[in-house]
């Protein structure tokens, strides 16, 4: 995807689409697996971007890890708390009991 893609499909400055980008690759050795980059929580809009923008990735976030055949890999930088980590919150939402987290 060139950069004049990526503003047909997110705008100027926005760097987030609630459009999906599909990637497959197939191979006979692996099982199927589809691994989904979702953009991380954003709390202020910078640029062009929504002033909802949070509530537009909350949205897009829970749509997919809400799905029973989904394995939740929530990042948080190494020099953050983990008491304060929005994915592990979002993902406690979903699965409480932790058993869809990696």
């Amino acid at each position: 995807m060139s950069c004049d893609d990526h503003e047909v499909y997110c705008g100027c400055f926005v760097g987030f689409g609630i459009k999906s980008l599909l990637l497959v690759v197939v191979c006979c050795l692996v099982l199927n697996l589809t691994l989904i980059d979702l953009p991380g929580m954003t709390k202020v809009p910078v640029g062009d971007q929504p002033p909802d923008i949070e509530i537009q990735i909350r949205g897009m976030l829970l749509e997919f890890i809400s799905k029973d055949n989904c394995l939740i890999l929530a990042i948080t930088p190494a020099n953050s708390d983990l008491a304060n980590s929005d994915a592990l919150k979002i993902s406690k939402e979903v699965d409480p009991q932790g058993s869809l987290m990696v």
